[in-house]
């Protein structure tokens, strides 16, 4: 399954302000709603770099938001 290029480009913009306070991609995943259809992917390629995707039960359907490892960054996707 490919992910739409309008979706790509809500996570870019999600991502630039973490990028941009010094978050490394390397250190951010994206947590999403288990069972979603992006759920199923491991990885997103982004203009930053590959972001994890993590799955979670407690996200609802057509949320997603970023947060970096160490909790220093996080944001909505929207």
């Amino acid at each position: 399954m490919a992910i739409s290029p309008k979706a790509i480009q809500l996570i870019d913009q999600a991502l630039n302000p973490l990028i941009e306070s010094g978050c490394r991609i390397e250190q951010i995943k994206m947590v999403v709603a288990a069972g979603s259809e992006i759920a199923e992917q491991r990885f997103v390629q982004t203009k930053f770099g590959t972001l994890r995707v993590e799955p979670n039960n407690f996200v609802p359907r057509g949320r997603a938001y970023l947060i970096e490892d160490h909790n220093r960054g996080f944001n909505w996707v929207r």
